[in-house]
């Protein structure tokens, strides 16, 4: 059965999310927050973090505010 265009972007950002988890633990980046830190700078937002981390976008949310207060 073929896959429409809705279902096959899904597919696509799924499978993208999964390299992007893979490579987060490949590189030895450990915690929460310096996953968010690292995917904040590629551009992405809580919401996608949240989906590649598999958490809520509140704990991303929390996590970038933790990251900022560190910066000060």
């Amino acid at each position: 059965m073929a896959m429409n265009e809705q279902e096959l972007l899904q597919e696509i950002s799924r499978k993208l999310s999964i390299l992007i988890s893979l490579e987060l633990q490949r590189d030895g980046a450990e915690g929460v927050q310096e996953h968010v830190a690292r995917l904040t700078r590629f551009g992405l937002g809580a919401k996608e973090i949240a989906e590649i981390l598999n958490t809520t976008p509140g704990t991303v949310a929390v996590a970038k505010s933790r990251i900022k207060k560190k910066e000060k």
